[in-house]
């Protein structure tokens, strides 16, 4: 495998790009919480509600975008999905309103169901090889950790000392940021092409994208372990905005130091799968499981954490298991899963993911409502786990056929 210095300028500027727009949703993702949480009196439920619409549009729409999304010029769509969002998630602090909120977070994730699976479909045409693709992933989760500690760091400063406005509004700036680095790769003609057949239709370009995933056991496994996954990550998202309050009893703004202490876990286990080249020693299958074991028992601990300095060290744990699964569940979708129908692939596995997502916000959300945090803490932990032994079951299933198998 190529070291991580040799990545070529574009997958470079790919992965930037990725990590510039991952440091403006960061500072949103903090001002999302604080600022719904302060309009709602501090409503967990109401909170869920608004997380929960970030998976929405993945339930309501990802079937419907694997029908035209191989009909789209391909950077355009993705740059026109960028300013789309950039001008959604500035809006919010100035509507200031609950109602408008829960319409821009589903809006800007209607156009991330048009962006994502474009996006990845073409990273390892960019990339060139297998190889660097896997390469290109690990360093994207490096890059998404050092872009997660410097913006929690600013995102604790600037709401402290100026407000939540100016969050959102960084967001937007960083969307822009993004379009000019997907105008600035230059790519060979087989990353922008239509991969379509002449004759294919809507409906028949959905029909193709659900007919290769129920097909290829592998990739039907992977997708239901992805929507676990997100069924999980929407739980541990919902819990971890009320925990310094409700567990620790000190302020909420103390969400973004949890955030952080997951940050530098991720940029601690990056550097690790880096400099030890885990992709060359260790299986996927692996190596995802470790990720999730690790994941559950650092946020599971939490339970145990008497105090808010226990339990950042606890997501810290988390944090070394979220760049595992994170660097290795795409690229191992990605590698299994032909060009001449991976968007198509993408946006479907989307809708899993999505109900997955929804779910985990809303459940999550009204079981710590109900039952209390501790409990819902323990039930994510429960989640985690099964997704570990899920994984493990996959090393019986076979890789995708190749691209000539699939009839278009």
């Amino acid at each position: 495998m190529e070291r991580a210095a040799a990545l070529h300028a574009d997958i470079h500027k790919l992965v930037s790009s990725q990590a510039l727009s991952k440091l403006g949703d960061n500072f949103t993702e903090v001002a999302l919480a604080l600022f719904v949480l302060r309009i709602t009196q501090h409503n967990v439920a109401a909170l869920g509600v608004v997380l929960a619409m970030v998976y929405a549009p993945r339930v309501t729409l990802g079937w419907m975008v694997a029908g035209f999304i191989d009909r789209l010029p391909k950077r355009a769509a993705l740059v026109g999905a960028d300013l789309a969002r950039a001008a959604l998630v500035a809006s919010i602090p100035v509507v200031a309103s609950y109602g408008w909120t829960i319409a821009a977070v589903f809006l800007t994730y209607a156009f991330a169901m048009v962006y994502q699976p474009i996006l990845r479909a073409v990273q390892p045409q960019i990339a060139g090889s297998p190889e660097v693709n896997a390469l290109s992933a690990a360093r994207q989760q490096t890059y998404y950790a050092v872009a997660d500690i410097g913006a929690y760091i600013a995102a604790g400063a600037i709401i402290f000392l100026v407000g939540l406005a100016p969050a959102f509004w960084l967001d937007a700036l960083t969307y822009l940021g993004s379009a000019v680095f997907v105008l600035s790769i230059k790519g060979g003609p087989e990353v922008w092409r239509l991969v379509r057949g002449p004759a294919s239709g809507f409906w028949q370009d959905i029909a193709v994208g659900f007919r290769f995933i129920r097909s290829q056991g592998l990739v039907l496994g992977l997708t239901l372990v992805s929507a676990g996954m997100f069924l999980a990550v929407g739980a541990l998202n919902t819990l971890l905005a009320p925990l310094s309050r409700s567990r620790w009893h000190v302020s909420s703004a103390h969400y973004v130091w949890l955030l952080l202490a997951i940050a530098l876990g991720s940029l601690v286990s990056g550097v690790i799968i880096e400099r030890a080249r885990l992709a060359e020693r260790l299986s996927s299958r692996v190596l995802v499981t470790v990720g999730f074991i690790l994941t559950g028992v650092g946020f599971g601990a939490v339970d145990l954490a008497s105090t808010w300095e226990v339990g950042l060290g606890c997501l810290f744990v988390a944090g070394l298991g979220n760049a595992l699964y994170g660097s290795f569940l795409m690229a191992w979708v990605q590698r299994v899963t032909p060009i001449a129908v991976r968007a198509r692939v993408l946006a479907l596995r989307g809708v899993g993911n999505g109900v997955g997502g929804a779910m985990g916000a809303l459940l999550t959300g009204f079981l710590a409502a109900s039952v209390g945090l501790v409990l819902a803490v323990a039930a994510t932990f429960l989640l985690w786990c099964v997704l570990a032994v899920s994984v493990l079951a996959l090393g019986s299933l076979k890789s995708a056929g190749t691209e000539e198998s699939i009839a278009m």
